[in-house]
């Protein structure tokens, strides 16, 4: 395996052609005039931030989210500097110069920051010159999720009465976000549903960018195609939101039907009714192996013993590469054979029982397909007790991306 590293052999392989196909199959769901908006926050959800929204940009997206200024800086130093970058999280005020400098759409849940912001402004240089330029800005608006945002019409009216005083903030949006979105009808849902309608009545005509969809909700039924941005994240990537798994790869140990070429060739729709591929591959090689006899301990706390004679293999990832000490329970896959964690895994290493003897250098698949196997992330959330979200995310900058 050619590998991006002469020095270590664990990578993440980034399928870009999955990522096109995604958006395409997301967008053919969309309603007409609806805005599309890439989610590439946390590094891209693991995936590579720049790659991604160079990718997308190319399929003609309308503009990108992410989570923090310095990740929306990465990408215009990056060269992305016409598409709008909406931060969906708060900033601070005290960073406005560079906010206006790289054109960054921010994120506001009171007028503090514009009296902060203000301040800041006086106090700098070419204050006047970024005052001129303007910054643009959306509103949060909290209908139940209870994270940011103003949640009663009064303080709606309030902000805009106040908001007049800036003549350099140009309020474009106004966003929500549904808590239980990916879980169908709720009555939860139609709770906050309502909540939207409510305080979007308070809002002035000119602020014409009112979203609240992300993957899940934009593919509503009812409500998705009432959203003017559907924020696109997890499907991006192949991933279904919160626990959607096609349905045949439900038992990660019953795969051998579904290899990566059928996922690429005739795709698998889930619950949503929406065709995707997974993006991401997580491989490494095997380093070191041996065989152990019955009796002997493996790992800290020797927390395995043999029952018999065994080969082992050393594999060079760990948790401190984004693959946590939870996964233990998570087979690997090599040469067509799924393979077991033997003890806990290390900061650095990890170590799995073989079938047989496997020399050095014999690629082992953590995330992606093997010889007919196929680990999806979804499915090694499951078995960790966690979501597929925070596999990929959870992938450290130590294992390097490669872009196919």
């Amino acid at each position: 395996m050619k590998t991006a590293s002469e020095h270590r052999p664990t990578q993440a392989i980034v399928n870009l052609k999955a990522i096109r196909s995604n958006l395409k199959h997301y967008k053919a769901k969309m309603a007409p005039n609806q805005g599309l908006y890439a989610v590439v926050k946390a590094d891209a959800y693991g995936h590579g931030a720049v790659a991604v929204a160079q990718t997308v940009r190319q399929e003609g997206v309308d503009g990108l989210c992410v989570a923090t200024v310095d990740e929306a800086i990465q990408l215009r130093k990056a060269g992305i500097d016409d598409l709008p970058i909406l931060v969906l999280g708060l900033t601070s005020p005290y960073g406005i110069a560079e906010i206006i400098l790289y054109d960054i759409t921010v994120t506001v849940s009171n007028i503090a920051f514009f009296e902060i912001a203000q301040d800041q402004l006086n106090e700098t240089p070419n204050g006047a010159e970024l005052m001129a330029k303007g910054l643009t800005f959306h509103l949060a608006l909290d209908t139940g999720m209870s994270r940011i945002g103003l949640k009663t019409g009064q303080e709606i009216a309030d902000f805009n009465q106040a908001i007049k005083a800036y003549s350099w903030a140009h309020w474009q949006g106004a966003f929500t976000h549904f808590s239980t979105a990916a879980e169908g009808d709720n009555p939860y849902l139609e709770k906050q549903w309502a909540k939207w309608q409510y305080l979007t009545d308070y809002l002035p005509e000119s602020v014409t960018q009112r979203h609240f969809a992300n993957s899940a909700m934009g593919l509503h039924p009812k409500y998705g195609p009432l959203s003017d941005i559907v924020r696109l994240g997890i499907c991006l990537y192949g991933l279904y939101p919160d626990d959607f798994v096609p349905l045949n790869w439900q038992n990660s140990h019953q795969l051998k039907q579904v290899g990566m070429d059928s996922v690429l060739n005739q795709m698998v729709k889930s619950p949503l009714e929406l065709e995707l591929m997974p993006a991401l591959s997580l491989v490494t090689e095997i380093v070191y192996t041996k065989q152990i006899e019955a009796g002997e301990c493996i790992s800290y706390g020797a927390t395995y013993k043999a029952e018999g004679a065994e080969w082992i293999a050393t594999l060079p990832i760990g948790y401190a590469d984004g693959w946590l000490r939870a996964y233990h329970d998570i087979q690997v896959l090599c040469q067509g054979h799924i393979c077991p964690v033997l003890g806990v895994i290390n900061m650095d290493q990890m170590m799995v029982r073989l079938p047989e003897y496997f020399p050095i250098g014999t690629q082992v698949t953590l995330i992606g397909q093997d010889q007919g196997l196929f680990n999806h992330p979804s499915l090694v959330a499951q078995e960790s007790g966690t979501i597929g979200y925070e596999i990929t995310c959870n992938l450290s900058q130590r294992v390097p991306r490669v872009y196919l």
